[in-house]
C-alpha cells in the first residue's frame, strides 16, 4: 500500500505518565502539531482508559482493581497493562486527517497490520460488523486488527478544526518499544525524530489540571 504520510515525526516519549497525564499529553500534541507526529509512550502503572461517552459505572466495573482515566476520543474501555500504546496526530493539511472516520481508521490499521506481519505476527483487518459491550478488546469492530480469532489492535479518534487524533493500543503481542520504528516506516516514506517545544509540558499540565484530573470529567455519566 502507499504510505499514509510523506513525512512522519516520531516521538519516543521518555516520561512514564499516569492515565490522566497521558490523555492530556495527546490533546496538547494535537493542539501543537504542525506536522504528522507519532507518539509512543509507556504508563507509570497499569491503567484503564474509557472512551469519552462510556458511563463511569461501566468503566469502573471493567477492572475494579485498576485506576481509570477518561479519553478525549470515543470507543470503549481498554485495559493498559503490557500493551503497545501510541497516539498519531495530523493537522488538517494532511490528507489522512480529512478522510472519513472509517477510511482513516482502515488506512492506519492496514499499515499497522503490515508492520505487525513484518515482525512475524499474523495480522489481518476485521471486516465484520460492530460488537456489543463496553470493553474494546472483548470484540472487534470493522477494520480492527485480528490475529486468528483474537483482536490485537484497536483505536479511537477525535477530530477538531485543527486536525485528527488517533489513540491506539496493540495487545497480546509482546512488542518492544522499538516496534515504533517499524510502524513508522509503514506509515511514511520519511521519518524524523520529534522533540516537544519549550512550553509543551506546561500545556500538558494545564490540560491535566483543568480537565483530565477533574472528577466531574472522569465520572461523567452518559444518558
Amino acid at each position: 500500500m502507499a504510505c499514509v504520510f510523506n513525512r512522519l515525526s516520531v516521538w519516543m516519549d521518555p516520561v512514564h505518565r499516569n492515565g490522566p497525564a497521558q490523555m492530556a499529553c495527546d490533546e496538547a500534541l494535537l493542539a501543537d502539531a504542525e506536522e504528522a507526529v507519532l507518539r509512543v509512550f509507556r504508563w507509570s502503572e497499569p491503567w484503564v482508559s474509557a472512551g469519552y461517552f462510556v458511563p463511569w459505572s461501566e468503566a469502573q466495573a471493567t477492572r475494579p482493581d485498576l485506576p481509570v482515566c477518561r479519553r478525549w476520543t470515543g470507543g470503549g474501555v481498554v485495559v493498559h497493562e503490557q500493551d503497545f500504546t501510541f497516539a498519531l496526530v495530523a493537522p488538517r493539511s494532511e490528507t489522512w486527517a480529512r478522510q472519513r472516520p472509517d477510511e482513516s481508521y482502515r488506512v492506519l490499521h492496514l499499515a499497522a497490520a503490515e508492520a505487525l506481519r513484518a515482525e512475524g505476527v499474523d495480522a489481518v483487518l476485521f471486516d465484520g460488523g460492530a460488537a456489543s459491550g463496553a470493553e474494546c478488546f472483548a470484540g472487534p469492530v470493522r477494520y480492527d486488527v485480528m490475529s486468528g480469532a483474537r483482536k490485537i489492535a484497536g483505536g479511537a479518534q477525535r477530530r477538531t478544526k485543527r486536525g485528527l487524533l488517533h489513540q491506539g493500543s496493540i495487545q497480546g503481542t509482546g512488542l518492544a518499544e522499538e516496534f515504533a520504528t517499524v510502524l513508522a516506516s509503514h506509515l511514511a516514506g520519511e521519518t524524523v525524530p520529534w522533540n516537544p517545544p519549550e512550553l509543551f509540558e506546561s500545556a500538558v499540565s494545564g490540560l491535566l489540571r483543568e480537565k483530565y484530573a477533574r472528577e466531574d470529567f472522569l465520572r461523567r455519566e452518559v444518558p
